[in-house]
């Protein structure tokens, strides 16, 4: 498996633009490898964020989204999309390459790959290029991820919300997000427990 999620992040004029992100991606990840990908992308860069303003805003970001979610996840997809629900960022403007403007890329975006290698049956590797980023190119970058998955894949915008919350938990019991043990462990964690959940919900049903 070879995969390349390549994003083209354009400047915002100020704080209070919208963010447009272009995404292109080369390759197909089944879908249910998608949530380990972006788990092992939000635990990697939270490391290489450290302990910071930026990392804790997207921590706090995708909490906050994920509390609210997280009582929709059985919910008609079509009903949550209208109502606004699973967009991650109100500034977010996540675009696909191919449905994107001449006019949307003004020729000073930043350039991203996420490149994800594996055989099957086996985790995935994942990098990033460039690998030294500005805190706010990471923040963008994983949800602008998080944010094509779920308009890809509905079985991730169900599981998304469960997964933020383990690492939630994760943070605050084990090990912050800045350590290099939750960057390797979290996303085995966040797996774990939303298994379980799903489990115990599909036998209360």
């Amino acid at each position: 498996m070879s995969v390349d999620i390549i994003l083209s992040i354009a400047p915002p004029a100020d704080d209070t633009s919208e963010q447009l992100i272009t995404v292109h991606q080369e390759g197909e990840l089944p879908e249910y490898g998608q949530i380990w990908v972006w788990d092992m992308l939000y635990a990697q860069q939270l490391y290489a964020l450290g302990e910071c303003d930026t990392a804790a805003e997207l921590s706090e970001t995708l909490e906050l989204w994920a509390v609210n979610m997280s009582s929709k996840v059985f919910q008609p997809r079509d009903h949550v999309s209208r109502k606004g629900h699973d967009r991650l960022h109100a500034q977010l403007d996540l675009k696909l390459l191919a449905d994107a403007a001449p006019s949307d890329a003004p020729g000073h975006e930043e350039k991203i790959c996420v490149s994800i290698h594996g055989q099957s049956g086996e985790l995935p590797r994942i990098t990033v290029n460039p690998d030294i980023l500005p805190a706010t190119t990471r923040f963008w970058l994983v949800l602008a991820v998080a944010q094509h998955f779920i308009q890809e894949n509905p079985l991730f915008a169900r599981e998304l919300p469960i997964h933020v919350l383990a690492f939630r938990k994760y943070h605050a019991d084990v090990e912050p997000g800045h350590s290099a043990t939750a960057a390797e462990q979290a996303p085995f964690y966040a797996i774990e427990k939303a298994l379980k959940y799903f489990q115990s919900a599909s036998q209360s049903v």
